[in-house]
């Protein structure tokens, strides 16, 4: 009896050490349910033939995170808050707060001009990264040059490869006088990522984001499409649904746009930005503050975020990359969070879809 007690404690120590006591253990999500709440969701967003995962969130509480229609047609596989999408443009917050990580360690600074990082980089000496963070560069899109056709994104790229592509061009405006989104500036932010950390943008990410945060469900994401675990990437409509007509080689986004992520990741995401533990609040008072106003005094940018201006005190970003769609956006006064995803080419859609979810959770009370 004493050895089958010794083994029996052996046994569990081992079980111990490899699961519950792991250093690395299941992050548990607060949860709350409303069956009105997700009637009525559930009635909108069948009315608007929502394909792919939402959650909705009040006060660090998970209300809704559910999964609708089908993550692949073909094969019947339906969409769960664990299905994985590719988040395209949403990746931006995610590359310019470890710009602003690597700014508390001293690394670089955000008045650093782009010379110091691409010695030869034309106009270098007055772009800053400030300017790049907010997109007030005037270095042009990359991604609306002769130069990268469709062809060519389908193969690898360094993000030298890419950098050379718009480096020559010359800049829509004066750096710093004007706000133009362009994907080109998140690429260079990219490349001065991997050369101050010495890590690749990947491993970055990964080890100093997604681990610290337990987001097991997020990264970079490769070019093959893994059924057990991703959505497919469709174009046209749940009834008339095509393959895009366009694939692209993830190291083509970079940066800009590369990442993969679920509804819950990105919940995960937004309670860790109410704390210190990725960056202190100063950073990210520095990273949510308007940097630059647009479209009639509604919107400003910050640094990979929009600003709100009505609705006040909303925060957002949408992403679109070929067959995929998502947008988050938050408040950060009532601590509500909308995440949207769909493998579906429907930005402007889906855009409309968590500001009206945004709607549908503040009539209800916490």
């Amino acid at each position: 009896m004493i050895i089958y007690l010794k083994r029996f404690g052996i046994m569990l120590l081992s079980i111990c050490l490899l699961s519950a006591c792991s250093s690395d253990p299941e992050v548990i999500i607060p949860r709350k349910t409303n069956s009105d709440l997700e009637q009525q969701v559930d009635k909108y967003l069948t009315e608007k033939q929502f394909n792919g995962t939402v959650l909705m969130a009040k006060g660090g509480e998970v209300w809704i995170s559910k999964g609708y229609g089908m993550a692949n047609f073909e094969k019947e596989i339906p969409n769960s808050p664990n299905t994985m999408f590719r988040i395209g443009s949403v990746s931006k917050q995610i590359t310019a707060l470890s710009i602003l990580k690597l700014q508390e360690q001293n690394l670089l600074n955000v008045k650093d001009t782009l010379n110091n990082y691409i010695p030869d980089y034309p106009n270098g000496d007055t772009i800053t990264i400030h300017h790049l963070l907010s997109h007030t560069s005037g270095i042009p899109e990359y991604l609306t040059f002769d130069s990268l056709t469709f062809s060519s994104f389908q193969n690898y790229n360094s993000p030298s490869d890419i950098i050379d592509t718009f480096k020559q061009k010359a800049l829509d405006f004066t750096p710093g006088t004007q706000f133009s989104y362009s994907n080109s500036n998140y690429i260079l932010l990219g490349y001065i990522i991997e050369k101050v950390s010495k890590e690749s943008y990947e491993d970055y990410i990964n080890n100093h984001i997604f681990k610290p945060l337990h987001m097991k469900h997020s990264g970079y994401d490769i070019n093959d499409y893994n059924e057990g675990t991703h959505a497919k990437g469709y174009e046209g409509t749940v009834k008339r649904y095509d393959e895009p007509s366009y694939k692209i080689d993830m190291s083509v986004p970079f940066a800009a746009g590369a990442l993969y992520s679920t509804v819950e990741d990105l919940f995960l995401w937004d309670q860790a930005l109410y704390t210190d533990k990725l960056v202190s609040k100063e950073s990210l008072d520095i990273m949510f503050s308007p940097k630059v106003i647009m479209e009639d005094n509604k919107l400003s940018y910050a640094y990979g975020w929009f600003v709100y201006h009505d609705p006040i005190n909303l925060v957002g970003h949408g992403g679109n990359i070929f067959g995929y769609s998502s947008f988050i956006l938050r408040d950060p006064e009532t601590k509500n969070l909308i995440v949207v995803m769909t493998n579906f080419d429907s930005y402007r859609e889906i855009n409309w879809v968590a500001e009206d979810l945004n709607k549908l959770l503040d009539e209800f009370v916490k």
